[in-house]
């Protein structure tokens, strides 16, 4: 697009350019078409074209070059990556956490079978009522913790050793 303006601004038609620069009319229809073409035809049509050819390299190919910022991404991705608690997380600091969690769960479930169930007045629970709560939680929050470890991963919003 930006080739195209540049050639129409300065009058000229696809065949005058490629006359006008040496290129052959392939070469010039491949850069309007935002195909890579050589440094020496870039440096070609920027002189004729009485422009920079680092700035023209640069506008040619920006449209090659996925831009991160730009990529939208939804709320709750949003939401959850901006949370605090993992940003000095490693991979293997994540894992033990993770490993820790779930066995947490493993013994308050094989615990709550040996327990006396008890029962609590004011919430009208057991013990193995508490100690299920507890390890679902536990669970939970293991899931969670992996799940924006591997968002902030995903979208680079911080990188994560």
């Amino acid at each position: 697009m930006l080739m195209r303006k540049l050639r129409l601004e300065k009058g000229f038609s696809q065949e005058q350019l490629a006359e006008a620069t040496g290129l052959s009319l392939r070469t010039i229809q491949r850069v309007e078409a935002g195909h890579r073409v050589s440094y020496a035809s870039l440096r070609a049509l920027a002189a004729t074209l009485e422009t920079n050819v680092d700035s023209l390299e640069r506008e040619l190919y920006a449209m090659n070059t996925p831009n991160e910022e730009f990529i939208e991404k939804p709320l709750w991705v949003r939401l959850m990556l901006s949370l605090p608690s993992l940003s000095g997380l490693s991979r293997t600091s994540l894992i033990r956490h993770e490993l820790s969690l779930v066995g947490y769960a493993i013994f308050a479930f094989c615990v709550s079978f040996f327990l006396p169930r008890v029962s609590f007045e004011f919430w009208n629970l057991t013990t193995t009522d508490a100690l299920h709560f507890s390890a679902f939680s536990a669970l939970f929050v293991a899931y969670v913790a992996s799940v924006v470890f591997r968002l902030k991963q995903k979208f680079n919003a911080q990188s994560v050793p």
